[in-house]
């Protein structure tokens, strides 16, 4: 977290940063999923047959590939992060200041952490 000029917290780098690692992951496990799609149509068109080649196809299409789907449970969820996202910041750099700047108290007692204060308290 940086401070700008007028001691203001700037989080638009580390929430740029968290958009992009958001993107990342979702790339990489789109390309794992299909990967995975591939193996299981390999694998069912290759001689895995009868009732377990049958329970394997539904299951993987019923709840992995539907997981994992544009849309689907995994996309619904990042999503949340890409459309909420910039509100999540806000409200993270609005409950670190006060006004136009950071709490000035918030340094003095950084400050006095753990340090008596002489009233024999």
């Amino acid at each position: 977290m940086s401070m700008g000029t007028t001691s203001r917290v700037v989080l638009s780098d580390e929430m740029q940063k968290a958009k992009g690692e958001c993107q990342s992951f979702r790339s990489q496990v789109k390309s794992l999923a299909q990967e995975l799609d591939s193996i299981i149509n390999t694998l069912l068109s290759t001689g895995f047959q009868g009732e377990a080649a049958d329970g394997l196809k539904q299951f993987y299409d019923n709840n992995i590939a539907a997981f994992l789907a544009d849309g689907g449970t995994f996309d619904q969820f990042l999503s949340m992060f890409d459309k909420d996202g910039d509100g999540l910041f806000d409200s993270i750099e609005k409950a670190l200041t006060i006004g136009d700047g950071v709490d000035p108290a918030l340094g003095d007692n950084n400050k006095s952490i753990g340090q008596s204060n002489g009233s024999g308290s």
